[in-house]
């Protein structure tokens, strides 16, 4: 069972506070809500842009306000992440935690993005399909059908590491040395933290099985040691 929130608190530390940088392509769309020292207009708070906040107050429940927004408090923020973000690639429908991770990572960073365009998650994930599985999804719910097909078969594994290697491709493909580094080190990052839960579902009742025969049989032991 996948966790929508097992992923927040890595988001939150790679994205930090609040900002103003004109580096940013959220910078287009800055806030009403003040400015930085540099007296850059604000646009971002805890990676979530303003444009973003906005669009999502109604789905989320909650008002976009300046306050709202400085304070960005947690469940004005997981509610965002929740509609906006996982919600959007079906994550509960999603059965590996890992390769659900990876889905909403890629859509915080791109958007959801179009298949005619090639851009964001879907067009990305499309072009990841094709090229390692011959397989040619154009919507979130043929993806997660698939990925849920191959976690079935045991394959998890492989997939989540083809997709690490994909990302990273794709980020150098980019050629925008200013960021590169930025997004090889979060990917990165995001690999040694996921790795661990990218085990299929076959996988995952074998282990079980193996502790439950386990645990039965230390119990079975000592039952007999007492009887003797």
């Amino acid at each position: 069972m996948v966790n929508y929130k097992n992923l927040v608190p890595f988001i939150k530390i790679k994205e930090g506070g609040i900002s103003g940088t004109p580096k940013d392509s959220a910078s287009k769309n800055p806030s009403p809500c003040g400015k930085d020292r540099q007296g850059f207009p604000y646009h971002t708070n805890k990676g979530v842009q303003w444009a973003t906040f906005k669009l999502l107050a109604s789905k989320g429940g909650y008002t976009a306000s300046c306050d709202n927004f400085l304070k960005m408090p947690d469940d004005i923020w997981n509610r965002i992440y929740k509609v906006g973000f996982w919600d959007e690639i079906q994550g509960d429908r999603i059965q590996n935690q890992a390769i659900a991770n990876t889905f909403v990572e890629m859509v915080w960073g791109s958007g959801i993005g179009s298949v005619s365009r090639g851009t964001g998650a879907v067009g990305w994930l499309n072009g990841f399909f094709k090229k390692n599985y011959n397989q040619n999804l154009t919507t979130i719910t043929q993806m997660v059908d698939f990925v849920n097909k191959l976690d079935n078969e045991g394959k998890t594994p492989e997939l989540f590491e083809k997709l690490n290697n994909f990302r990273a491709s794709k980020y150098k493909a980019l050629n925008q040395p200013a960021f590169t580094k930025g997004w090889l080190n979060r990917l990165n990052a995001f690999y040694i933290l996921n790795k661990p839960y990218a085990i299929s579902r076959k996988e995952k009742t074998s282990i079980t099985l193996g502790v439950i025969l386990i645990i039965t049989g230390v119990t079975l032991y000592y039952k007999s040691a007492r009887t003797k």
